[in-house]
């Protein structure tokens, strides 16, 4: 029997965990209507915020994959992963946390707020979190599917650090902007500083940056741009097309 296809979403928000953009009700919806649609499994990561409620979501640790190290520039920062289930959906989301990053004072970003290195610092952990405990549950996607602007550093790190890692090497990357983004920019200084391979594409929003390295873009259904596909503003058919974009992209031969 074949093996399912993989996809990893990683956001910056879902529902119903975090809300304050038009990413986290399709951060829930897309899994569960791609799982429906094809044979496909999926997986969700998202930043664990202070301000998230977890004993209403029945958030625990999973001990197995916390404690992992996330370089951070010339250091590293340990991870701690939590888990909860989506109500109603056979689908977990993985939530990464940290006490400096996503400390009980730190929600969700909002324009203006925090400084830039600071929000610099904050997504590149989320990003590099989630790829490390991918590894660590030795789960090779097929597909990794950014979604927002906080997971705009995943197709680049793909591209330019784990090229060759095992489980991440041969992962595809698709990139959907969403409708916030707090403007900050990407700059050299900032880049050397924490070492992110950006390769002179500086200065750059997490945005640009996304839409920049994916090998794909698609744009949500309130957001148009000439020659790039677009979720169907129909949420019930966005599974079937999910799939036939996906499919595309694995038949795909590299050049």
């Amino acid at each position: 029997m074949a093996k399912s296809k993989r996809v990893l979403f990683v956001a910056g928000e879902v529902t119903p965990f975090a809300e304050t953009s038009t990413i986290a009700p399709l951060a829930r919806s897309l899994p569960e209507q791609l799982q429906k649609a094809g044979d496909f499994e999926a997986r969700v990561m998202m930043p664990c915020y202070g301000n998230i409620d977890e004993r209403k979501h029945s958030l625990h640790e999973v001990i197995r994959l916390s404690g992992t190290d996330v370089p951070m520039g010339e250091g590293t920062e340990t991870v701690t992963v939590k888990v909860a289930s989506v109500p109603d959906v056979r689908l977990q989301v993985y939530l990464m946390d940290h006490d400096t990053y996503f400390g009980a004072d730190k929600g969700t970003i909002v324009d203006g707020s925090p400084a830039p290195e600071d929000i610099l610092r904050r997504a590149l952990f989320f990003n590099r979190s989630a790829l490390e405990t991918i590894r660590k549950l030795r789960w090779d996607p097929d597909l990794i599917h950014s979604l927002g602007w906080m997971s705009g550093l995943v197709p680049l790190l793909l591209a330019r650090e784990y090229s060759n890692v095992e489980y991440l090497g041969a992962a595809k990357s698709v990139f959907t902007p969403g409708d916030q983004d707090p403007g900050s920019k990407i700059s050299a200084e900032l880049a050397q500083d924490l070492d992110i391979p950006v390769d002179g594409n500086v200065p750059a929003t997490f945005s640009d940056t996304g839409t920049h390295h994916a090998d794909a873009s698609i744009l949500p259904p309130e957001t148009a741009a000439e020659g790039v596909p677009q979720f169907n503003p129909d949420g019930s058919q966005r599974g079937e097309q999910l799939v036939s974009f996906y499919d595309q992209m694995l038949s795909e031969v590299p050049a």
